[in-house]
């Protein structure tokens, strides 16, 4: 009929016009149910590794676990390694998971789920994880601090102040410094590897951030409260929406044109394709 025909074309100008005009990325994906505060998501060598908080965030009861699944999203081992506390941040490397888990960093090996866990005594809400040379770097949203770990010996790589409470981090190679997004206010964070802030940039429009993940020639940041995942290169001009979700969106992670969105409080796990 001509007339759904003509509705058609409408409706197909009308989404060309905002790919054009807003830069948004369509996503198609999948949903991963029946997870327990799902915080960070990772892919390693075919599959994805989740940590779940378990009942609180702040708790020591180790009800936390990990789950793992395959690449499609099918849970393969629902509690992975447990006995966690509240797990949060997520980075694996040469068959390794490193897990931030409150007050502490476990790393476990994914072959023999052996784990061992070192204490970081003055911490309070270790949150997201990351590896730059043979050093883990966590952040403590709480403290205002970044950890490092080396040969199992704990120090402050930076303290900020005020609103810095730092949530994600990444270290990236183009600019051969850190990148942290925080929670409490929308700024990115640029820090050197002697552990100096270079610059902070504010992203106007957005409310606090999350995750953070490098993909590319691109910089994809979770804002956590209102569920928005945005894209943004490294001259910092001009962030692109690329998902929203109606619930609030963690550490994200992004791969192989993949994304993979924790939805902490709606215990979900999304799992989309990003068109580049």
């Amino acid at each position: 009929m001509p007339f759904l025909k003509n509705r058609k074309l409408v409706f197909l100008l009308i989404a060309i016009a905002l790919i054009t005009i807003t830069g948004f990325k369509f996503l198609s994906g999948k949903v991963v149910i029946g997870l327990r505060h799902p915080e960070s998501a990772v892919y390693y060598q075919g599959y994805i590794f989740v940590s779940n908080i378990g009942s609180s965030p702040v708790s020591e009861n180790l009800d936390g676990f990990i789950t793992k699944l395959d690449k499609y999203g099918n849970i393969l081992e629902y509690k992975f390694i447990d006995h966690l506390q509240a797990p949060k941040g997520l980075w694996v490397k040469n068959n390794h998971i490193y897990i931030s888990d409150l007050n502490r960093v476990c790393v476990a090996n994914i072959d023999t789920k052996r784990m061992h866990c070192i204490p970081v005594k003055s911490s309070r809400f270790l949150n997201d994880i990351t590896l730059h040379g043979n050093a883990i770097y966590v952040t403590d949203t709480a403290t205002n601090n970044i950890y490092c770990i080396k040969h199992n010996k704990v120090s402050i790589f930076y303290h900020g102040n005020g609103d810095f409470s730092p949530n994600g981090i990444v270290f990236s190679k183009r600019l051969k410094a850190f990148i942290v997004v925080s929670f409490n206010q929308p700024a990115i964070n640029i820090i050197s590897q002697k552990g100096k802030l270079i610059k902070s940039i504010r992203i106007a429009g957005y409310t606090g951030f999350d995750g953070v993940s490098i993909y590319k020639d691109k910089i994809y940041i979770s804002d956590y409260r209102t569920g928005r995942i945005f894209a943004i290169g490294f001259n910092f001009r001009k962030p692109v929406p690329v998902k929203r979700f109606d619930t609030s969106v963690a550490d994200i992670g992004v791969y192989d044109n993949k994304l993979l969105a924790p939805l902490l409080e709606a215990n979900k796990l999304y799992i989309g394709t990003i068109s580049q």
